[in-house]
């Protein structure tokens, strides 16, 4: 094997053991990945730390691949196996889960004539619902992809802060759902004020979808 395969794998073990469980901690309280690398102590490439946030979101259920509510109803339970020599062991298999709940969305389309002015409604949605539990349609790697002006054009609304943590996420080339915590809030407050965002809110705690 080549010098430069173990100059990976250690490296990818020092980042595991030093750097990996602070970039997702700082992850967690909604930084962006450029923060993240100014902020570590020592050097990591933006792609690692990119890579690495992107992930503990997906696991973390911040980010969302598939529309809230169509995720796959399994969960995970340990069996015992024995091995060759009568060696006992555990392992993980994905079973259907029976307590899953499917949910039966009621579909409701945002009037701002005939409805709560837009802060006031989704505030109101999330207290009522919780936050951990509602998701915001994002369609940032599309337009990244197939519109890069109108891409700009919603970057440009956005303070320095919110711009380059949208900027920073290697969002996918279709819709992704992203929690709807005070970060994303803020950030869907100002594209809507502008007539820029298209999407849908999830409030799964009261089965209820809003489009806008």
């Amino acid at each position: 094997m080549s010098n430069k395969y173990f100059e990976n794998a250690l490296s990818n073990f020092v980042f595991d053991m030093a750097g990996g469980s602070a970039v997702c901690h700082m992850a967690d309280k909604g930084y962006s990945v450029k923060k993240i690398q100014e902020i570590l102590e020592y050097p990591l490439p933006f792609e690692k730390i990119q890579k690495t946030v992107w992930e503990h979101l997906l696991k973390q259920k911040v980010l969302l691949l598939d529309e809230p509510g169509t995720e796959t109803k399994e969960k995970i339970v340990y069996v015992e196996k024995h091995g060759k020599y009568g060696r006992t062991s555990f392992c993980g298999v994905a079973v259907p889960d029976n307590d899953y709940k499917d949910i039966i969305w009621h579909e409701t389309f945002y009037h701002k004539d005939s409805m709560q002015p837009f802060p006031v409604y989704i505030t109101n949605q999330c207290h009522k619902n919780g936050e951990g539990l509602a998701y915001v349609s994002c369609d940032f790697g599309i337009l990244k992809k197939q519109d890069l002006h109108k891409f700009e054009i919603l970057m440009n609304v956005l303070d320095s802060r919110k711009r380059e943590y949208i900027e920073g996420l290697p969002w996918t080339n279709h819709r992704v759902y992203h929690q709807l915590d005070l970060h994303m809030q803020e950030i869907l407050y100002m594209l809507y004020e502008q007539g820029l965002y298209n999407g849908c809110c999830y409030f799964m705690e009261l089965e209820e979808k809003v489009v806008f």
